[in-house]
């Protein structure tokens, strides 16, 4: 059941996150639902109503539902949808029976109108446990039947034989009824609302007898909370609305034992996060496309990270940015505000460490000559651009960053500084940093370029100072097209969009996208990627036919320019998409290039789960990735010497000197580095020690910090000791020897993040028999799970509750024992 709930948790999940960023949920919606207007309570502590799925009419004036009505579209997504269901099936540890009731909910959810509210919540206190108030409303219509007989399948399974329900009757409906220690929990079909089906769930003291009531008025009104929502979010046709009362939910939070409350009470305050009341968002359908808002309620004007920009974005902003503009996005940051701002948050939550801050400042201040604040930010103006041009002939588009100046004459000097600095800091380095001066068109381009036995920059990135901005690029060239663009084109400024952007008041923000070319590259990437994703999917087991993607012709004649624009209001933000592809957040320019600084905040709290989530998994696939490169090089090593390599690299009396790690660069195209080493010296040699900064990406710890790649520590380790691979430091293994199979011997394994050590250094993990995974493993990551690669060079995720006795029958390589690994 652990892999259905998880399934389950994904839907819930997509609901949430996909309501707040604007992601295509319930395009086109049905009409309004006027029992699911009824079941929004009166107090609202989260709120997440769902309008269900129109079939797409071909005929509609809406660009978005035209392209959502073409046939090769419709195809696609519905491949796609069945082919995902497909994927989660076979993934999850669930007999077919489990997976059909949860499929049938899921696509209820995403298709059918829907209301979940969460009217209270009281924390657990010396007084009494914790308690909730919450309730769910399902419009079911012809899939009543499918739908209920599938929840109480479920709700048979996750209850077992011994705990059954008791059935109640309430407002003329029998529903089940159970007992749980935050209230009784009901849910059931209810047919005497109307002849369409509704089914609903409710938990809480009173819960189902106030949801009924609410549902059974059919002289209700609309609550005053989502009144003011939905005319402060204003949409032709509604396709989700949701509400999250952000000011109830730091009450709460003050209420519980959180560990330094008082300290982060303190940066909530001083970041502005504490005046925050309410976080809403709405999305839907317009004449032409689709549209999404975010809204957030102060109390008071926004303060802190979200206090408005002393000024907004002017209309010649845009001018900077060529018409062909892919991506572009202004924005209005004080660069010298937004330090102390940071120092005053750091204050509020550690005093000493703001002081730590501000005395390195002045230290920097004392050894450079020039004050950052004074000297640098001050001189920087508020206005901000970053834009993406497509490049004549080139794979990626050209992207560039300006920056206004307030006061040219100061930031020229500091920019001669700041250059000399530079040079200085690498004058003694392998890689020596200069700076070459271009004239072009009465400009001079400063072009940063690398010298030396390894190039560290596969790019020559190039300024140039104009006479109210700094202009930063990828390329020389880049910079060429900008400075040479024909003085008729008058920028994206000259979009109909932008200019009510700008018009309706000066804005902190307007991103701009053309999605004809993301979504020109989005397929292209697509049509490389699912052969790649098909193969890695079925050397997993799992077998999906990926669906071929619609013709451009299907896509193309139903795109237009997708615009985002953040305005600062009396007593909140309003962020507000608009576009015709339903691409959620890459509709919009605030999307692509980055959200306001003043939404990042609120933005981030959303998305921590999932971005935490991705994270994780990206780091768990670079360390099998990297151990897959060791086993090939343990491999080539073994076809050219006849053994496995041994643990250390020893002097002629079997002393270790330098580790395995070591021995292996040549066979992992690090050969330049392993002529550097003295191999009849030890690890800390005077010579040695000066490379154990250098220490290549496979041994890098995806998380590791800056120090610690400094000091070259490493946890890819292997396993020491009598009885294991790794036995004799001097002397490798025969494949020969390995008599329990090279797929059940561990080679390397993950080491515990306070057991690693300088990459060069020939120590391990030392097996002890009485502790087996000792010294394995990795707390940081979720379960604690661990990467583990095999003599046969297949790569595997370990748990840490794996049996004692099977690791230590993996770690043997000759123990005679019968493995079954997990």
């Amino acid at each position: 059941m652990v892999g259905v709930m998880e399934g389950v948790m994904v839907v819930a999940f997509s609901l949430f996150f996909g309501a707040f960023s604007g992601l295509p949920i319930a395009t086109p919606p049905l009409p309004p639902d006027q029992v699911i207007e009824r079941a929004a309570a009166d107090s609202c502590l989260f709120y997440f109503g769902s309008a269900g799925l129109a079939r797409p009419e071909a005929t509609s004036k809406n660009l978005t539902e035209q392209l959502l009505a073409d046939a090769e579209v419709r195809e696609f997504l519905g491949q796609t949808v069945t082919q995902t269901t497909r994927l989660l099936e076979q993934s999850a540890e669930a007999p077919p029976e489990t997976n059909a009731a949860i499929r049938t909910l899921i696509e209820a959810a995403l298709t059918r109108p829907l209301a979940i509210s969460i009217e209270q919540f009281t924390p657990p206190s010396p007084d009494g446990p914790p308690s909730v108030v919450a309730s769910l409303v399902l419009r079911t219509g012809k899939q009543n039947d499918a739908i209920e007989k599938a929840v109480d399948f479920l709700a048979d399974q996750a209850l077992g034989a011994d705990a059954g329900s008791d059935t109640v009757q309430v407002k003329g409906a029998t529903l089940r009824q159970l007992a749980t220690p935050l209230g009784p929990l009901s849910w059931g079909a209810v047919p005497s609302i109307d002849k369409d089906g509704t089914y609903v769930v409710a938990i809480g003291p009173r819960a189902i007898e106030s949801l009924m009531t609410r549902l059974a008025d059919t002289t209700r009104k609309t609550p005053a909370w989502k009144a003011d929502l939905e005319k402060r979010m204003p949409v032709e046709r509604r396709s989700t609305l949701v509400a999250f009362n952000a000011a109830e939910a730091l009450q709460i939070m003050r209420s519980l034992p959180v560990p330094d409350r008082e300290k982060l009470l303190a940066v909530l305050d001083a970041s502005g996060i504490a005046t925050l009341e309410t976080v809403s968002a709405s999305t839907g359908m317009t004449a032409e496309g689709v549209s999404s808002r975010l809204w957030l309620r102060f109390d008071g004007k926004p303060r802190g990270l979200f206090a408005a920009p002393a000024k907004g974005i002017e209309q010649r902003i845009f001018s900077r940015v060529p018409a062909d503009a892919i991506m572009a996005q202004a924005w209005s940051l004080d660069l010298s505000k937004s330090l102390a701002m940071v120092l005053d948050m750091v204050a509020a939550g550690d005093p000493d460490a703001a002081e730590e801050m501000r005395d390195g400042l002045l230290k920097f201040r004392a050894a450079a000559g020039f004050d950052v604040d004074t000297h640098l930010l001050k001189t920087l103006g508020p206005d901000w651009t970053i834009l993406s041009v497509p490049t004549p002939g080139g794979i990626m588009p050209g992207i560039a960053v300006i920056a206004g100046i307030r006061d040219r004459p100061t930031f020229a000097t500091m920019h001669k500084v700041l250059i000399k600095m530079v040079q200085a800091a690498t004058a003694e380095n392998d890689v020596k940093l200069s700076v070459r001066q271009i004239p072009y068109r009465g400009q001079t381009l400063f072009c940063l370029e690398a010298s030396g036995e390894e190039m560290a920059f596969p790019v020559t990135p190039t300024w140039c100072l104009t006479d109210d901005s700094l202009i930063v690029t990828i390329s020389p060239q880049f910079m060429k097209t900008l400075l040479s663009r024909d003085p008729s084109d008058r920028g994206i400024g000259s979009l109909p969009s932008v200019t009510k952007a700008v018009t309706a008041g000066e804005p902190s923000l307007v991103g701009v996208t053309d999605p004809v070319w993301i979504v020109g590259s989005l397929c292209g990437l697509y049509e490389i990627a699912v052969p790649v994703a098909r193969g890695a999917l079925r050397n997993q087991g799992i077998d999906i036919d990926l669906p071929q993607l619609p013709a451009a012709s299907a896509i193309m004649p139903y795109v237009r320019p997708s615009v985002t624009v953040v305005r600062h209001e009396a007593d909140g933000i309003m962020v507000e998409s608009t576009g015709t592809v339903p691409l959620g957040p890459l509709s919009a320019g605030g999307g692509v290039l980055g959200v306001s600084p003043v939404a990042t905040p609120v933005l981030v709290g959303l998305l921590l789960p999932a971005v935490q989530s991705v994270r994780e998994a990206a780091r768990r696939a670079t360390v099998m990735n990297n151990f897959s490169m060791v086993m090939r090089a343990m491999h080539m090593s073994e076809a050219m010497t006849g053994r496995m390599p041994s643990q250390a690299i020893c002097d002629k009396g079997d002393k270790p000197l330098l580790s395995w790690r070591v021995a292996m660069l040549p066979y992992l195209d690090e050969g330049t580095l392993y002529e550097k080493f003295r191999l009849d010296e030890s690890w800390d040699s005077e010579h040695n020690l000066k490379l154990v900064g250098r220490m290549p990406d496979v041994f890098k710890a995806p998380d590791a910090t800056a120090e610690q790649i400094r000091e070259g520590l490493t946890t890819v380790q292997v396993i020491t000791g009598p009885g294991t691979v790794f036995a004799t430091p001097s002397k490798g293994i025969r494949v020969s020897e390995v008599n329990d199979g090279m797929g059940y011997t561990l080679a390397v394994v993950e080491a515990l993040p306070e057991n690693a050590v300088p990459w060069t250094k020939p120590v391990d993990i030392t097996f002890d028999a009485k502790k087996p995974l000792a010294g394995v493993g990795n707390p940081q990551r979720q379960g604690g799970m661990f990467v583990a690669a095999f003599l046969d060079g297949h790569v595997q995720v370990l748990t840490p509750d794996i049996p004692a006795e099977t690791f230590k029958a993996i770690v043997t390589p000759s123990g005679g024992e019968v493995v079954e690994l997990p």
